[in-house]
Formats: structure tokens, sequence, C-alpha cells
């Protein structure tokens, strides 16, 4: 077996060629100084771009730097399930691959969930109080900070933000999940599966600002269709007043736009 290490980072990856060097600089900054010892998997989720060349080039310059993948684009879901699983570490933490978040979340995830008595799985959210949003386009937030509202009423317990992929988990926990899915919807999968294992959940704020290369893959949507197909799963009896409610909100911006 690999030798373990205290902290494994998974940043999946898809066509960010102009992303690659400066994303591990970045964190390799922030861990610079990390007590314990680390990996970085970067996981190319079939780019059709230069992305997976870089970033092999700069697994070539440190050995912690760990490259995977597959040729076909397959969606974040794949890609994370796929960091899991050759995962190392004590302690899990996710991020984004261009770091909206900065790399600086790692380090509070992983206080979070190192601490005595600590949670089993934290959540980062820019959206509860202490949480910030600074110049992230109208376009990106709406459809993230509405979805998520609607997700508050699908968990026994609240939760501010249910899709960020800025997270930690403690190993132990995240072997008792059974996932399956290939796409965003991994989010929801993570958090219905930890509420029926009875694992211990906890938000810290967050600080999101826009990304400064490439383009985001978020879509308004897809977005809010996927959001309002899990509630219905999750709490029927609410879907019908939150389709109303997005039907409402969406019939204002647009009136408000003309």
């Amino acid at each position: 077996m690999p030798q373990a290490v205290d902290l494994t980072v998974i940043a999946p990856m898809y066509n960010e060629e102009d992303s690659v060097a400066d994303t591990v600089r970045r964190i390799h900054d922030t861990l610079v100084y990390f007590p314990g010892t680390w990996e970085l998997l970067i996981v190319d989720d079939g780019s059709t771009d230069s992305s997976r060349a870089r970033a092999e080039a700069e697994s070539a310059k440190d050995p912690r730097v760990v490259v995977l993948g597959y040729k076909r684009h397959a969606g974040r879901g794949r890609a994370l399930r796929t960091g899991f699983a050759a995962a190392r570490g004590r302690y899990i933490v996710t991020v984004d691959f261009d770091l909206s978040y900065e790399p600086s979340h790692i380090l509070r995830v992983h206080d979070a969930l190192s601490r005595e008595g600590g949670p089993d799985l934290v959540l980062v959210s820019a959206y509860m109080p202490g949480g910030t949003c600074e110049g992230v386009p109208p376009a990106r937030l709406l459809p993230s900070k509405l979805g998520n509202w609607l997700l508050r009423y699908a968990w026994p317990q609240l939760l501010y933000t249910s899709t960020c992929i800025v997270r930690g988990y403690r190993r132990e926990a995240l072997q008792q999940l059974a996932l399956t899915k290939d796409d965003k919807e991994i989010h929801l999968e993570i958090l219905s599966q930890a509420f029926e294992h009875g694992l211990a959940i906890e938000e810290i704020p967050g600080h999101l600002r826009p990304r400064t290369r490439g383009k985001s893959k978020m879509r308004l949507g897809p977005t809010l269709s996927s959001h309002l197909v899990f509630l219905a799963r999750r709490r029927p009896d609410l879907c019908a007043a939150a389709v109303s409610a997005v039907i409402i909100i969406l019939g204002l911006l647009i009136w408000l736009a003309r």
C-alpha cells in the first residue's frame, strides 16, 4: 500500500490550461508551512486542451503533485470519485481548480476537521453569516444562491451551501459513502448519504471571488432544474411552492432587465 499522508488536496480539472501553473503554485505556497505531509491530486476530467500536459509538467517538478484522469469528459462527480479512490490523506480537501475560493481555505478546513471532537465533513459557505462574495458576476451568483436557498429545505440540518466543491472529509467518514454520481449532483449525493450515516457536518464561512482565468462552467437552467428535481425527491410537499417561488423571482428579474 502507498504510504499515507496527513492531507490530500483534490483538484478536478477540465480545460484549464491557462490556470495550471498558477493553481499549483498557489496551493504549494499555501502548504509550504503545513506541519504534516501532503499531496495534491489533479484529476483531469478529459480535457481537450493542453491542461493534462501542463499538469504533468508540474508533477515532474514535485512528486507531491500527482496527475490522474481519463480521456473522455465525464463530469465533476467522476473526477472527485477518481480522486477519492486514490487519496492517501487522513484528511481530504476538495477545491475548485480556478481557486475562486482562496487556497487558504484548505488550511481552515483542515483545522476544523483535525480539532478534538471535530466534524466528519466540513462545508465552506460564502452564503452563511461571515461569508462573502466579492465581484462575482450576477450570471454566476444568481443560480448558485437561488439553488442553495431551495436546497436548505432538503436537509434535517440548516445548510447555507449544499453545492460548493470546497469541502473537507475525515478519511474514515468518506469511506462510509458509496458514491455513484458522475456530475455535480455528487455534492448532493454526498450530503444525502452523510445524513443517512449520521455523520457530523459543519459549515465554515468562505470567501468567493471571480475567477481570473478560463470560463465558468455553471449554467442557470440546468443548475436550477437539477436542484428542483432533487428537492422534489426529498421533499415533494415543498416542491410546488419552490417552483412557484422560482418562477416569480425569474419573472421579476426578466421584468427588471427590460
